[in-house]
């Protein structure tokens, strides 16, 4: 038995169920998918044992595992899996990650025999396999989801390394060894099951109590070093290191266009120049989290660093574009004004320190304090979680708002800036626009399979982004594990970027 300290709780362990980055963590650990990302980038079989595809891109066949059961005992087939996507897809299930990954292709799924599967799609869909790799899509079992989302929020049932045996509300996750499992990812360091007995999925959020965990033995692993104990960490003899940067939509500041405000693409460029956010971040994370001005992280296939920086720290081009949008008087504490109103900006932002951790904090208050210097005021927005959920959805309730989106591929940017999110209300497109030539190119990037087409395409849609000044991209997200020296072979999967605990064994003496 380990402990491992998380940073944040999950507000539901199914990751069906709105999907978030506690959820996939813990959810790696006892849900198999019906396939597995390398660290290469390359999709190879996990439940699936594999798969074909149709000349046209519309339909997957998929050949299944035999003789795999979830640990309710429901044996996994054709029909469970027809019954994760029927969940997945179903607007009651509120999968605001899995929806936007396949609403607008997903057709149905159909059992073709007990052990044959065939997804059907509205139109092509390249992403497919890669998308289908992440805990997200995690298969559960039928019987356990026909109990309701809020039972299977408790305790959702797969067929994975783990079970779930208990979760602890504000304190942790019991997680025991599934001793039947037989069906791990191609890419696993050893089939059969996990070596270790099971796992306290310990909720620390304060990042000086979770690093002190480690160090006085309270836990084997933790999350996410704290930055400014990076270089102590480094440092001692008894812990390892490891890091990951995530792929997908690096943390950055949208800019509502919807907003009095930013609703002029001269204020929405101005506001990004008279940001230094490269320095903000260096400052605010030690030099830990690199700076990342694209909206891809570098992490991503098909990234582009020619857009990695194109609106610059630019306080003279800011104070430019400021007048020649009419923001050209000053009031009595400096800030711009016109037509008697003063340039004022409204940044919400979630109270609990495990979401906005201090460093994210320090970010704020850094931009707030270098708009100042142009005349922009940043009203910044402590609130609590629910009243977070509600700001999202509402283009009136923000003018700015911190976001992210951890994903295996490009098609990030269809995800977070299309019609079709914008289309499914559910506060994903924090920037409430779209553009058609984006939506056209991310559309043809994601029908062709051929690398060299793709490539371009996305490269270019990074461009149209860019010029949009939609977003300000700050850092990449990054899976950061401190591990103790008698833990061994604990793994990050690229997908997501979770940590992989089923081939992990304390050595001798642990």
């Amino acid at each position: 038995m380990i402990t491992y300290a998380a940073d944040r709780e999950p507000t539901c362990l199914d990751p069906h169920n709105s999907g978030d980055m506690p959820q996939t963590y813990v959810a790696r650990q006892y849900l198999d998918s019906l396939v597995s990302e390398t660290a290469g980038g390359r999709v190879v079989p996990w439940l699936a044992t594999g798969w074909t595809i149709s000349p046209d891109g519309l339909t997957y066949d998929f050949t299944l595992k035999q003789g795999v059961k979830f640990t309710d005992g429901v044996p996994f087939d054709a029909a469970a899996v027809v019954a994760n996507f029927h969940q997945i897809l179903d607007p009651a299930t509120q999968s605001s990650t899995d929806l936007l990954y396949l609403d607008s292709y997903f057709d149905q799924a159909i059992a073709l025999s007990n052990h044959a599967v065939r997804i059907r799609l509205k139109r092509p869909y390249s992403p497919l396999l890669t998308a289908l790799s992440q805990a997200f899509f995690g298969m559960e079992s039928p019987r356990a989801m026909a109990r309701g989302l809020a039972a299977n929020c408790e305790s959702p049932v797969g067929t994975g390394p783990f079970k779930v045996v208990q979760w602890n509300h504000e304190r942790d996750v019991q997680l025991v060894r599934n001793d039947g499992y037989d069906s791990a990812p191609a890419n696993a360091r050893h089939a059969g099951p996990a070596y270790l007995d099971g796992i306290t999925w310990k909720f620390l959020k304060d990042n000086t109590s979770r690093y002190g965990a480690l160090g006085s033995g309270e836990a084997d692993l933790i999350f996410n070093v704290p930055p400014e104990d990076e270089e102590l960490a480094r440092a001692d003899q008894s812990i390892t290191l490891q890091s990951f940067v995530h792929s997908g939509s690096p943390f950055s500041l949208d800019l509502n266009t919807r907003s009095p405000i930013f609703s002029d693409i001269r204020v929405r460029r101005a506001f990004v120049h008279a940001a230094d956010a490269k320095e903000a971040v260096q400052s605010a994370y030690a030099g830990v989290f690199p700076y990342e001005g694209n909206i891809l992280s570098s992490g991503t296939p098909d990234y582009d660093r020619h857009w990695h920086e194109t609106l610059p720290y630019d306080p003279v081009a800011a104070n430019r574009l400021l007048d020649q949008a009419g923001w050209t008087h000053r009031d009595a504490e400096g800030y711009r004004t016109k037509a008697g109103r003063e340039l004022s900006v409204r940044l919400p932002y979630n109270a609990d320190s495990a979401e906005t951790p201090p460093a994210d904090l320090t970010i704020l208050q850094d931009v707030q304090a270098m708009e100042k210097r142009v005349g922009i005021r940043v009203v910044l927005d402590a609130r609590d979680e629910a009243s977070m959920n509600a700001v999202k959805g509402d283009p009136r309730a923000y003018d700015l708002l911190g976001n992210y989106w951890n994903s295996p591929t490009p098609e990030v940017m269809y995800i977070r800036f299309s019609k079709a999110t914008l289309d499914v209300g559910n506060g994903e497109n924090t920037p409430f626009t779209w553009d058609k030539g984006l939506d056209d190119t991310l559309l043809r990037a994601s029908a062709t399979t051929d690398p060299a087409t793709q490539k371009r395409l996305y490269q270019a849609a990074q461009g149209i982004l860019a010029a949009k000044a939609w977003s300000m991209p700050m850092y990449p997200i990054q899976t950061r594990l401190a591990v103790s020296k008698r833990l061994k072979d604990v793994w990050i999967e690229v997908s997501e970027g979770e940590p992989v605990l089923s081939d992990a064994y304390l050595s001798a003496g642990g």
